[in-house]
């Protein structure tokens, strides 16, 4: 039963083959359509066990069609390359091959191509770890596919919001979205897509403990690939088959699976698929109680996510390390892959949140927000169509009213005072209208900022609080000696220091945005206030070997009008934002000078800042392009905060990046003892 399918696979290989030869014999023994079909189709079924010659071919379609100046054949062949590109693990690539297709001139005929473009892209932002952005972009794929309409398109962007809602941990949706898309692959009679949503759908039922039904359909999955030679899609069963075996506690069976499935992409060779072939080797070996060996596997699944440069998957890595270490009792080294594991969820979030909030963000904002949008509108049009009618009403009276008066002079009086009522009605209105969207904004930005809260406190919160666990977990083995207490202690101190900077960031944030902040003003030497500060930040730089100097000019008057302790903390933000992003032995200056106006200056030779931090820097959650470069954390708030702080003295702060290198922020404020004489 299972040879059938096979030999035709193998049938249509060699017909590719041949085809291919007499192509490459004679450049024009096809017409152009032809060739570039040709291509197209043997990029595809070469590219699930070869997948180098997938590509190689996509890209020769590509070049085929930029030569024949054909646009849709041109977004075709992107289209295919990168999905190849994607499934190889060379996300950047397959980004910019889709971006450049995406940039092409949008036309009627091309509208499906761009479309299926922008849903390539959508799964390469998925595989980088940007959900949110995986799931705006599959979001608007849907809504387009809708439209054409393409009901084959709309079961593939179903299938993947499965994929991103079970991720998250939302089974029921998740669910729905695959029997939704499961439906339409029936229709279609495209047993690959019902083979791919199956095994996921498989997934789903494994998590909600239906692991007979769940290892059901993945067992029809692996025979539907070994009958039709797809060596990818059989490592793919294989590997959700251990899934099962590893959640029944079944180690051993799941080695023996894992491993069948690391010699198969071991021999397709994508980077990505073997670095988490071996990840799961090794968790399964850690669970034998074999952690040398994890380790060994661990390590090589290290040097390959280096090729692949993906955040998601080197945070995986360091956790398989801290377990495994862990299980060596080699806690030390345990705590340090943890908290690695921690700064990469980072880095895999970016500006976004815990994972109820970008799921409700993608289930509801794009949807929610056109409804309001629309209603808003509405509701608008309705009261502009009253306020016309009124209007219409109003001229007609005034009408009626001058007739009147040329026949009856004395009823101008009342007249007038009819037109002058009607007016003041108009205004009313007006006035209300205005008012009722000035409540709309301030209930909107109330919104807005609640939900910025929300976001960092169910995240960044987080982050210190592992780490305090786990310092207390480690600091409970009986071991352990006094200087190694002493060393837990620091880390608890500083933990708990990172959770208090945050809180303090998120009240400073949420009263500026609000305007509750109130200052109380007095004269300030600045310069005696930024020296102060710098004596008290100096022991931060000494941490990290920096010089931090600084200089003041005493012979300008720096008279400023402040509120010292608001002061001091745009002082303290500023001078440890250089301390953060500057390397080890690196100097820090800090100079304060007077005149016309007064400066507070913060230089370092650090990474400097990127034409995109440049025009977001000051913008609230906005993190540096620039890695800390000790793993220091960032909520993204404190150069926001110290810009809405300078602003609230009269002043202004600027950022820049000299060409020379590092960063330059300047804070520039009026000089009281200059205005008080009239200069």
């Amino acid at each position: 039963m299972l040879r059938l399918p096979y030999a035709l696979f193998c049938l249509l290989v060699g017909n590719m083959i041949l085809l291919s030869s007499a192509v490459g014999a004679d450049g024009d023994a096809l017409p152009l359509p032809d060739r570039f079909e040709h291509l197209m189709v043997a990029s595809k079924v070469a590219e699930p066990n070869d997948p180098i010659r997938g590509i190689e071919l996509a890209r020769e379609a590509l070049v085929l069609a930029e030569e024949a100046g054909s646009l849709l054949h041109e977004l075709q062949a992107r289209s295919r390359l990168a999905y190849a590109l994607r499934l190889s693990s060379r996300y950047e690539e397959s980004q910019r091959v889709a971006e450049a297709g995406l940039a092409r001139p949008p036309t009627a005929e091309t509208r499906l191509e761009r479309v299926r473009l922008l849903y390539d892209l959508a799964r390469v932002y998925w595989n980088l770890g940007d959900n949110a952005k995986a799931a705006e972009l599959y979001v608007q794929v849907q809504r387009e596919a809708e439209a054409l309409p393409d009901d084959a398109l709309r079961a593939q962007v179903l299938n993947s919001r499965g994929i991103l809602a079970g991720s998250q941990n939302f089974l029921t949706e998740a669910t729905n979205y695959y029997q939704e898309a499961l439906a339409l692959a029936g229709v279609l009679g495209d047993r690959e897509l019902e083979s791919k949503i199956k095994n996921n759908l498989a997934l789903i039922l494994r998590d909600q403990t239906r692991y007979d039904e769940a290892q059901r359909l993945l067992e029809a999955n692996l025979a539907y690939h070994l009958a039709n030679g797809n060596r990818r899609g059989q490592a793919n069963a294989l590997i959700n088959l251990a899934s099962i075996e590893s959640v029944l506690g079944r180690w051993s069976e799941t080695l023996d699976l894992q491993s069948r499935a690391l010699a198969i992409r071991q021999d397709l060779g994508v980077p990505r698929h073997v670095a988490g072939a071996h990840l799961l080797v090794a968790d399964a070996l850690t669970k034998l109680g074999r952690p040398a060996e994890a380790l060994e596997h661990l390590r090589t699944a290290d040097r390959l996510a280096d090729e692949v440069k993906s955040h998601e998957l080197w945070g995986n890595i360091y956790t398989s390390f801290a377990d495994a270490y862990e299980a060596n009792r080699d806690f030390e080294l345990a705590l340090k892959y943890q908290r690695r594991v921690e700064q990469e969820k980072v880095l895999v979030t970016g500006e976004e949140t815990a994972k109820t909030v970008a799921e409700l963000r993608e289930r509801f904002a794009a949807e929610k927000r056109q409804l309001e949008i629309a209603e808003l509108r509405a509701s608008e049009q309705e009261q502009a169509v009253t306020l016309a009618l009124n209007q219409t009403e109003l001229s007609r009276t005034r009408q009626q009213r001058l007739g009147l008066l040329v026949l009856i002079v004395f009823s101008a009086i009342t007249v007038t005072a009819v037109i002058r009522r009607q007016r003041a009605e108009a205004r009313a209105e007006r006035l209300i209208l205005a008012e009722t969207q000035r409540a709309r904004e301030a209930a909107e930005d109330a919104a807005r900022l609640k939900s910025r809260l929300v976001d960092l406190v169910s995240h960044d919160l987080k982050n210190p609080l592992v780490g305090i666990m786990m310092t207390a977990d480690t600091m409970a083995d009986p071991s352990l000696d006094q200087a190694a207490l002493v060393r837990r202690a620091a880390g608890l101190k500083h933990e708990s220091r990172k959770m208090f900077e945050l809180v303090q960031d998120l009240l400073d944030s949420s009263a500026a945005e609000s305007g509750l902040i109130e200052l109380n003003l007095e004269a300030t030497d600045l310069a005696e206030l930024v020296q102060d500060q710098v004596e008290e930040l100096r022991e931060r730089a000494i941490r990290k070997n920096q010089d931090l100097v600084f200089r003041g000019d005493y012979a300008e008057n720096c008279l400023i009008d402040a509120d010292t302790a608001r002061l001091a903390q745009v002082v303290e933000n500023l001078v440890d934002n250089a301390i953060k992003y500057s390397p080890p032995g690196s100097p820090i200056e800090v100079r304060v000078s007077g005149g016309e106006l007064v400066y507070l200056e913060v230089r370092d030779r650090g990474p400097g800042f990127s034409a995109e931090d440049l025009g977001n820097i000051f913008k609230p959650h906005h993190r540096l392009s620039a890695i800390p470069t000790a793993g220091e954390s960032s909520t993204g708030l404190g150069l926001s905060i110290a810009k809405m702080m300078v602003e609230l003295h009269g002043g202004r702060l600027t950022a820049e990046s000299p060409s020379g290198g590092g960063a330059v922020l300047t804070a520039s404020f009026p000089n009281s003892a200059r205005l008080e004489v009239g200069v």
